[in-house]
């Protein structure tokens, strides 16, 4: 009965508009933030085409309209003279052959340059623009990458040292899966309350409840197969968006010959991510529960949502905040002085998950026994 109760739960969240809401704003979310990072900053520093003087001054990383003007002046002048021009596509960047033609319009466009003297970051902009499409867009002297690939240029041996003990301890895929643990597992805990807060009580909409609660499926049966639906429909979108964040890393992969942990993303969604959806989805069956109420449960978990946002990176167990906040991507070395109490959260979290499924199994226990005496006291008066 318990595999009935679990498939009938999956079938029904299927057909329900909450899975759909929660696919479209998990992968929105993914793309946006998530992909949305890398794409600004990369993931490998590629070596400037010239060089930058190194001056106290850039100890702190401010961009001036001098910056992009010299950095826009010299790519130019380098690109024309080897003859290719660096390609941003993706989360991947690799320097790709120009024609002639292109290359007669560097030649134009360095000369024209030269006479310009801009006064905004706007006017720098709108030449610069033309540079970008000129050469096929998605270069570094689009509006979207000038920035990103300026600081890049000033900063390329601090960046390199960085991603190769990135490479060494992490297998890029470890470190790039901490951001993504943070990322999605504040996407998951808002949208996953929308299929879990009224998983036990919209057998009440459809006028069910005299079967439900005189029926002879035991109330663990019942609750945990229920548990185990949304359980299992929740994660298997966290593993499609997994499996795709891997295989935007595999190609990244085969691009630069660097290696990566094929299992990182996925060790980081189970270990980071799962227990915050087996929290949430226990929380939720015990607030709609005592509240007889999924709305009760949406509102509570929205303010408890905010509460958790507060820290970026954890310090600490941090016992309260029920999905892990770490916004950085750094070697593993790094990483280690917040393993501990990271771990310990997730295993608090694990047992607080576990505690509260029993909780629902005893709150409808007892709701089930309610109801089943006032059907047979109905059923005797009937009769």
């Amino acid at each position: 009965m318990l595999k009935e109760i679990f498939l009938k739960q999956i079938k029904e969240q299927i057909k329900s508009l909450s899975i759909w809401i929660l696919i479209v704003a998990i992968f929105l979310f993914y793309y946006t933030q998530f992909i949305g990072d890398i794409k600004r900053d990369g993931i490998k520093p590629m070596p400037p085409r010239f060089e930058y003087s190194t001056t106290d001054s850039l100890a702190v990383k401010g961009v001036t309209l001098e910056d992009h003007i010299e950095y826009a002046y010299n790519t130019m002048k380098a690109d024309y003279n080897s003859g290719d021009t660096l390609r941003i596509k993706g989360i991947n960047m690799f320097y790709e052959k120009i024609n002639e033609e292109q290359r007669k319009f560097l030649e134009e466009a360095i000369i024209e340059m030269e006479d310009i003297d801009f006064q905004t970051i706007d006017e720098y902009y709108g030449f610069i623009d033309k540079v970008d499409r000129a050469l096929g867009g998605n270069t570094v002297y689009s509006n979207e990458n000038n920035f990103s690939s300026v600081i890049g240029s000033k900063y390329y041996e601090e960046d390199i040292e960085t991603y190769n003990a990135i490479l060494k301890e992490d297998k890029v895929t470890n470190a790039y899966g901490r951001l993504f643990a943070d990322y999605i597992g504040i996407a998951i805990s808002f949208f996953a309350v929308f299929v879990t807060a009224f998983s036990l009580t919209k057998d009440k909409r459809y006028n069910c409840n005299e079967l439900i609660y005189t029926t002879r499926v035991s109330s663990y049966k019942y609750v945990l197969g229920k548990y185990l639906g949304d359980m299992a429909i929740i994660s298997l979108i966290l593993f499609l968006v997994t499996g795709h964040a891997t295989w935007i890393f595999h190609g990244f992969s085969k691009l630069t010959g660097d290696p990566i942990s094929y299992g990182g993303f996925f060790k980081y969604s189970i270990v980071w991510i799962i227990p915050t959806i087996m929290f949430v989805t226990s929380l939720s069956y015990v607030i709609q529960l005592i509240f007889d109420n999924g709305i009760v449960s949406i509102i509570v978990q929205f303010f408890y949502w905010i509460y958790s946002m507060k820290n970026l990176i954890s310090q600490g167990i941090q016992p309260t905040k029920y999905f892990i906040r770490f916004n950085k991507i750094i070697p593993h070395s790094e990483f280690q002085p917040f393993m501990k109490g990271i771990y310990l959260n997730r295993i608090l979290f694990t047992i607080f998950s576990l505690i509260l499924l029993f909780l629902a199994i005893k709150l409808w226990d007892r709701k089930r026994g309610e109801m089943s005496s006032g059907y047979k006291t109905r059923k005797k008066d009937i009769l």
